[in-house]
């Protein structure tokens, strides 16, 4: 019996020990969170983890401190970098005389300023996806970390259960023993829980029926989640703002995405676009000059000299929205034909920086928040860029062919009213419900979708 206690105490001071351990790991991944946070509202205006920007990259700026000053004065120039060069240290001016200006004072406490470099230090690029449409990497660590935490808490919680099972196997047999009657042989764990189900046969099945219902359901549901992509946003080679473009400045989506009305892709505005505006400006607003001169790099553009070089640097643009290769999509059928706006897919870009995959409760909220646009049409319940998306739209979209036909006959629509008139019994199953959705004008066969 003493033996036994002995053994459920070890058992369960490892499990705890394991749990207190496992605990703290998580702690640390959680202040990494914290400083991330903090970073991105006191810091990345200036600065970023691991490159200059309008400041110098932050991972091992601690250390550089600590070898040219003092880990002191690495908090007090934070704070507060005016007074460390007011007094006198070499490193402080160092740092003013490279980055022509002082580093703007922060309202950080030294346990926050911890924490935003636990996660500088541990702070890595994400990794460019490739152009198949995998979505970014962007909280898959995250994730991963607490899901690697709960599956180590649930062996471990399987192991306590069968070491507690032995356990009670063998007080069982000392009770048996001191009751003068003959212990049970030994059985294994696979034995042991084999009688035990038998045993208890009906529970089992009703038990591992269930079972196998809600692991078919989470699996269907799972299924269901391939390529759905909703807000995907890859980091791209440009620190690009829709916000200031679009909404700020104004500039109409088909300035730049020039090939929306002819073409079935919008198109990437080329550098020379980008130049029509940034031969001139060559200062961000929020990003200094350092952004706008990759585009002169791209152009080979000096804006000193106001010359071209003739070499140029490509940008490499991460694309957003990807469709599978068996799915065709033409946006001048939409736009041009269709009459769409490019908010009823891409929701209100004058809000968004870089390109985005919105939702179906973005899409929903266009025109419904006083952001200045029409609201859309439809409303969606699916997830954006699937096939029932498209489907909805398809259904649920109403098409006045009558008017297009009298302000231009010659139009695709046009043409099909002319051809619904020839057959009124045709004609008078569209208008039964008094609309014309592009379900009813073939929106729904497959080969318009795919090839």
């Amino acid at each position: 019996m003493k033996i036994a206690n002995s053994f459920i105490s070890k058992t369960f001071k490892t499990f705890f020990v394991a749990s207190f351990v496992l605990t703290l790991g998580h702690n640390d991944h959680a202040i990494a969170q914290g400083g991330e946070k903090l970073f991105q509202q006191n810091c990345a205006s200036c600065h970023k983890p691991n490159k200059d920007m309008t400041g110098p990259a932050l991972q091992g700026a601690r250390q550089r401190w600590i070898d040219n000053s003092s880990e002191e004065n690495f908090y007090l120039w934070i704070q507060n970098s005016g007074n460390v060069i007011a007094s006198g240290d070499a490193y402080a001016k160092e740092l003013f005389n490279k980055w022509k200006s002082p580093m703007t004072p922060q309202n950080l406490t030294k346990e926050q300023i911890d924490e935003i470099f636990v996660y500088i230090e541990g702070y890595t690029d994400p990794i460019p996806q490739g152009p198949a449409g995998e979505t970014a990497a962007e909280g898959t660590e995250n994730q991963e970390t607490s899901t690697w935490f709960w599956w180590v808490i649930g062996g471990l919680m399987v192991v306590v259960i069968f070491t507690v099972g032995g356990i009670k196997g063998q007080l069982n047999n000392i009770s048996r023993e001191q009751d003068g009657l003959q212990a049970l042989p030994e059985q294994s764990i696979g034995q042991s829980f084999r009688g035990w189900a038998w045993k208890n046969r009906g529970f089992v099945g009703v038990t591992s029926f269930i079972l196998m219902i809600i692991l078919l359901v989470a699996g269907m549901w799972d299924l269901m989640e391939i390529g759905v992509y909703e807000n995907y946003k890859p980091e791209q080679p440009i620190a690009y703002s829709h916000e200031l473009h679009a909404g700020k400045l104004g500039i109409d989506c088909k300035y730049c995405h020039s090939s929306v009305t002819k073409s079935k892709h919008a198109g990437i505005p080329s550098v020379n676009v980008c130049m029509n505006c940034h031969r001139a400006v060559s200062e961000g607003s929020t990003t200094g000059t350092a952004e706008i001169q990759k585009i002169y790099d791209a152009a080979g553009f000096d804006p000193a000299t106001m010359t071209y070089s003739g070499v140029t640097k490509p940008i490499k643009w991460v694309k957003v929205h990807n469709l599978p290769d068996h799915v065709y999509f033409n946006h001048s059928q939409h736009v041009a034909v269709g009459g769409l706006d490019c908010q009823a897919c891409h929701g209100n870009m004058r809000k968004e920086t870089v390109a985005r995959v919105m939702t179906s409760a973005d899409l929903n909220a266009v025109g419904t928040n006083d952001d200045g646009l029409e609201e859309n049409a439809v409303k969606f319940t699916r997830p954006t860029l699937t096939m029932g998306w498209c489907v909805e739209c398809h259904t649920k979209s109403n098409i006045d062919i009558a008017g297009a036909a009298a302000s231009n006959p010659d139009s695709y629509y046009g043409v099909i009213h002319q051809r619904l008139l020839l057959d009124k019994r045709t004609y008078q199953d569209y208008l039964e419900d008094d609309v014309v959705t592009v379900a009813e004008l073939g929106g729904l066969e497959c080969a318009k979708c795919h090839y």
